[in-house]
Parts: structure tokens; C-alpha cells; sequence
């Protein structure tokens, strides 16, 4: 089915396809060049390409970028570039980098790669707030929810998705994402402080997927405790490692992630394609 696609990619896309996440009329070769979409969860649009590989002529790459955005029919695409920390794409993806510049993608923001390995001290939650799983609140709740965290978020993709498509379209997204993730039913939570709800975590099954906190209960150190709740509930499944991402400028969270233990790994490097 992506016989086009040397081991491991062949693999993953094999698994991705199982559960709904690509297609084979998703995926495009050029010469040495090959691309893949990703979607999220079944049922979405995709929105990232999962498997890119130039080749070594990134100029036959821009073109098999451009080609497969117009016959999907796309109107916005986002690709990852993970590598070390001190690495840059400019120089150590340099022909991956070039070839995304000339299908027209900018790289717009930079993320910390942040990781907690098993063994480290499970930061401790203080026990202020109470949890409840989201899967067993109503959508609309959860959904209102997102939409007053998203308020001020220093977020780069959530000040770009409200910006352009709305708050409300933009915790749909979210929402839909989040509970599709791999993970038990109860991990996804609210945290509350008493009847007022204060924010969410939603560990997957390896990795801290979204942590954030309401614009009135910022600034009193929630992010921690919510963090707390979701390193503690995967550490307790035993897990090798959780992986986390966040913004480079979005230095409360990072701050967040670092006191409760996780260390940077790398850096992700976010190139974005859209429509004219």
C-alpha cells in the first residue's frame, strides 16, 4: 500500500492508516522525493506532512510540495523539523529547509522539545484543585472551557488559529484532537477550585498533549499543579519517558515544565504553508 516508502516509514504509515490517519491517495513521490499527509484523529483534514523526504534536489522536492498541495485541494499545511539543541535547519536540514522555502512555506516559530525520564522525583501536587475526567462533562462545558483558556494564550498556533478562523472553531479543533488521543478515559482532566473550573491537562499515552489554565486563575501558579497531576498519571503507568512542547517565547509554560522536572531535548523548528 506505500510500497513507494522505504522501512520505517512504510511501517508507520501502515499503522497510520489503520487508525484513520493517512491515506494512500494522501502521499506523492517525485524522483527520490517522497511526501505524506498526516491527520490528527479519523475523520479530520490533514494538516501536517508527516513524511517528508527531499531527496537531494530541493528544488524537484518544492515542486512535488506544490504539486501535492493543489491536487489535495489544501488550504493550509504545517511541517515539523525536529533536531538537537544548537542545530538549526539552515544548516543541518539544509535541503529540506530550502525545499519547503521554495513551495512557499515560512518557518514562523521555534519550540522547545522537553522531556521527563522515568525515575526523576514525580513533582508533587499540592492538592488545591479537585479533577474531573472531560470525557464525562458535557462537550459544551469543555468546549467553553477552551475557548476562555485561548484568551491571551501565548500559544503561536492558538493566536493564529483564533485570529483567523475564531475561538469557537479553534476549541472544536482541540476538543476533537484531545479526545481522540490515545490514553485511558480518565486521564483528560478538568482541575477545579471548588465549583470554578481552572484549567485542563490531557496527558496521552507518552506525552503531555495540552496543559492551560483561564485567564482569571493565571498567575497563581495552577500551571503547576495541573502539570503535577499529568506527569504523576502517566509516571504511574511507567512510562520511559514523557515528552512535552511549548513555544520558545511562551516562557511561563516552559518555566512550568522545567520546575516540575522535565529537561529541553531539542528544538522543533514549525514551518507553515497557506493558500494566497
Amino acid at each position: 500500500m506505500f510500497d513507494q516508502f522505504p522501512e520505517p516509514a512504510r511501517s508507520q504509515l501502515a499503522g497510520a492508516f489503520d487508525e484513520g490517519k493517512t491515506r494512500p491517495e494522501w502521499c506523492f513521490t517525485e524522483g527520490q522525493a517522497r511526501l505524506a499527509f498526516w491527520a490528527p484523529f479519523r475523520g479530520a483534514d490533514p494538516v501536517i506532512t508527516w513524511q517528508f523526504e527531499p531527496g537531494p534536489d530541493p528544488a524537484l522536492a518544492a515542486g512535488l510540495l506544490r504539486r501535492a498541495l493543489s491536487e489535495m485541494g489544501l488550504d493550509k499545511m504545517i511541517h515539523d523539523i525536529s533536531l538537537k539543541p544548537g542545530l538549526t535547519p539552515v544548516v543541518d536540514r539544509a535541503v529540506e529547509h530550502q525545499a519547503l522555502l521554495g513551495a512557499g512555506f515560512a518557518m514562523e516559530v521555534e519550540r522547545l522539545l522537553l522531556e521527563w525520564p522515568a525515575g526523576s522525583d514525580v513533582p508533587v501536587d499540592p492538592g488545591r484543585l479537585t479533577y474531573r475526567p472531560a470525557r464525562g462533562l458535557d462537550a459544551d462545558s469543555v468546549l467553553e472551557l477552551l475557548v476562555r483558556i485561548s484568551e491571551g494564550s501565548l500559544d503561536y498556533d492558538t493566536q493564529v488559529e483564533v485570529a483567523t478562523a475564531g475561538a469557537e472553531h479553534e476549541a472544536r479543533w482541540m476538543y476533537d484532537d484531545l479526545i481522540n488521543r490515545k490514553g485511558k478515559p480518565d486521564w483528560f482532566v478538568v482541575g477545579y477550585l471548588g465549583d470554578s473550573p481552572v484549567g485542563l491537562v490531557a496527558p496521552d499515552d507518552h506525552s503531555i498533549a495540552y496543559i492551560g489554565v483561564v485567564p482569571e486563575h493565571r498567575g497563581h501558579g495552577y500551571v503547576n499543579d495541573l502539570l503535577a497531576k499529568g506527569t504523576a498519571t502517566l509516571a504511574e503507568t511507567g512510562v520511559e519517558r514523557i515528552v512535552a512542547a511549548t513555544d520558545v517565547g511562551n516562557a511561563p509554560t516552559a518555566n512550568a515544565f522545567r520546575r516540575a522536572g522535565y529537561s529541553e531535548v531539542g528544538r522543533l523548528f514549525r514551518y507553515y504553508w497557506r493558500a494566497v
